[in-house]
């Protein structure tokens, strides 16, 4: 197989693990998805991803409990535990205190914000108008400044689709319009960017939780039909989302700005609004090429979240 093969394979892997994150991820496992020996898929994860499959497993199933620990206050840390995989809440605890220095309680209860990037603490005000709004009853202090309208927040059905995908590793606010650029040259040499019904990236990783240079994201380019049998496709499942779409696009050097509103959604209009998020959000992505030259504009036009009811 080239190189390109085997980083699909790679990135197939990768993806199984999201999707089953509590189920059975073992070497053997893994490598059957893979379709690679154990051995030789081993030696191949670690050159693209960085880490042992099971390493990398471990620090997924950390990274998505300590983002429920934030975001999903009333579920009991024994369940976060057990939906991310972990088969103790003995082991889970352990395991948590040795990878961020704190243990579940006391990160749920603001330990977080310790470890708050400062790449994305530096990135410019957004061009929103912000608006004050007092907090009532108890809510935390944080929800006395809001980041978004939250009367322009909207629950709408996204379509399921299949995708052409790219995937970037690395911090948020340098390298994915590169990516971009890799997928509209692709998209437009087959006239499929002008007829994609969703152009959307995905974050993979909470930039709280993740250090920058393990952050994934992923350009998906939505297609009707597409006749080259050897194009690897992905699935979009689509579904109710809740929206917020921003005055006009927002740069992907502005995450900072980014994270705040994602917070506004998550913290604040979530716990209120009788749904519960399902997973990773999408950010619906405006790509147009300039003219007289090979390179694109790319921003974020709204961000996501697919909910279902609480």
């Amino acid at each position: 197989m080239t190189y390109s093969d085997q980083q699909k394979q790679i990135n197939r892997v990768v993806q199984y693990i999201d999707q089953y994150l509590t189920e059975d991820l073992s070497l053997e496992q893994l490598a059957k998805v893979s379709t690679y020996s154990p051995y030789h898929f081993q030696r191949l994860f670690k050159g693209f991803i960085g880490e042992t499959p099971a390493g990398y497993v471990k620090r997924i199933r950390l990274e998505y409990a300590a983002h429920m620990l934030i975001y999903e206050p009333r579920i009991p840390v024994t369940e976060v535990a057990l939906r991310c995989g972990f088969s103790s809440l003995s082991y889970f605890t352990h395991s948590f205190n040795t990878y961020f220095k704190t243990n579940p309680k006391s990160w749920r209860e603001g330990a977080y914000l310790e470890r708050f990037p400062r790449e994305y603490l530096n990135s410019k005000k957004s061009k929103l108008s912000s608006t004050n709004l007092q907090a009532s009853g108890d809510r935390e202090p944080y929800n006395e400044f809001k980041w978004l309208d939250l009367s322009k927040v909207k629950v709408a059905h996204l379509p399921g689709c299949s995708t052409v995908n790219r995937y970037h590793m690395g911090s948020y606010i340098e390298g994915i319009p590169e990516t971009w650029l890799d997928l509209y040259h692709w998209g437009n040499a087959r006239n499929l960017i002008g007829e994609s019904p969703l152009i959307f990236g995905v974050p993979k990783s909470n930039p709280y939780i993740t250090p920058a240079e393990k952050s994934r994201y992923e350009c998906r380019l939505a297609i009707k039909e597409l006749s080259e049998e050897d194009i690897e496709l992905d699935h979009f499942s689509g579904g109710k989302h809740v929206i917020y779409e921003f005055p006009e696009p927002v740069d992907y050097r502005e995450r900072g700005m980014l994270i705040e509103c994602y917070s506004e959604l998550y913290s604040y209009w979530l716990p209120q609004s009788g749904y519960r998020y399902l997973g990773n959000p999408v950010e619906l992505v405006d790509v147009e090429g300039m003219q007289g030259s090979l390179a694109i504009r790319c921003g974020i036009k709204a961000i996501a979240l697919a909910i279902e009811p609480n």
